[in-house]
Parts: structure tokens; sequence; C-alpha cells
């Protein structure tokens, strides 16, 4: 029997993205979110994150922790993530570590739906810099922003084959295949 995903996160939006991605994929399992506030937020309170994921989980749960990698402000102010890094290194039997290269917006512009539905070719996206401005300028001449509500209408276009094109996507869904949650 499949347990839940709890699922810390530095945003709200990516954890409903994640979530769509992972229905898409055929895990039907149940998800609590935590977290959101941004990189730092997600750096200071990850400790506590942890320990009321670890006392609210069942024996099949699973606890992930999912960024994004944000190259450059990483190297501008690397502090969170190492933080991050850190906690879930020591960490690492009881959890998850999972980041999206770049950006998530980068899984996102990797699928085959979302490009067909914004007229671009499919390509990977995991190295490109500048995924979420670019996902945001697609958006934008359709009418619509990257934000809230707003990430529900693009999910819709979502067919959850990204993974093909983007190496992280692909390693973050391979670090659940084997998770007690996901059996």
């Amino acid at each position: 029997m499949s347990g839940t995903i709890w699922l810390l996160v530095e945003d709200e939006t990516d954890a409903k993205t994640v979530e769509t991605l992972l229905r898409k994929k055929g895990f039907n399992i149940p998800i609590n979110r935590l977290g959101g506030g941004g990189i730092s937020k997600l750096a200071k309170e990850l400790p506590n994150l942890i320990d009321t994921a670890k006392k609210r989980k069942g024996k099949n749960d699973c606890i992930v922790v999912l960024h994004d990698l944000d190259s450059e402000e990483a190297y501008q102010h690397p502090e969170p993530y190492q933080k991050i890094k850190d906690t879930c290194y020591r960490e690492r039997k009881e959890i998850k570590h999972i980041v999206a290269s770049d950006k998530i917006e980068s899984w996102l512009l990797a699928d085959a739906g979302i490009c067909k539905w914004l007229g671009i070719q499919e390509r990977n996206w995991d190295d490109a810099k500048e995924s979420k401005k670019e996902l945001e300028r697609l958006l934008r001449a359709k009418g619509i922003r990257n934000q809230g509500a707003y990430r529900a209408k693009v999910l819709e276009h979502l067919n959850g084959d990204g993974d093909v094109r983007s190496p992280s996507m692909r390693e973050a869904l391979q670090h659940l295949e084997d998770a007690p949650c996901a059996k």
C-alpha cells in the first residue's frame, strides 16, 4: 500500500506543479505540502519542517525537499542553498532532496503538451538560465501570468513527458520510483 508524500517546498506554485506532474506520470499518491515563502525561508525553517513531517508521517510515507537550483542566485547568495544541502545531507536516510535545474519552469518548458500550446519546439531547458523569464514571456503573449491561479491554466496543458528531455526531472522521478510512498 502506498503512502503520502510530505513535500517541503520553497514555493506553493512549485508544489502544485509537482503535484500535477506526478498525477500525469501515474503517481496517485496523496501529497501534503509544507513550506513556502522563498528559498531563504525554506533554508531557515527546513529543520522544523522536517521534524513536523517526521512526526506526522506514516510507515509508508516519504519526505521530499524540493527547490530550484537557481544557479545565478545561488552563486551570488549561496548561504540558503548550502544550508538546505547540509540539512538534507544530515537527514539523507529520512528524506529525498530534489533540485529542479535551473528552475521548475524548465520542467514545464520541456513538456510536449506545454510546448505545443505555446507554439515552441520541445527541448531540454535544464541549463537555460532564463527558463522562468522565457516562460513568462510566452505566457504574456497569451495574456496569462506565471503565478498563482494562472499556473492552473498552464498546468492544464501538461502531458507529463518532460522527463524525456529534462535530466533533472528524470532524476527527480527516479527518486520516487523506489520510495515506500510509491509502492
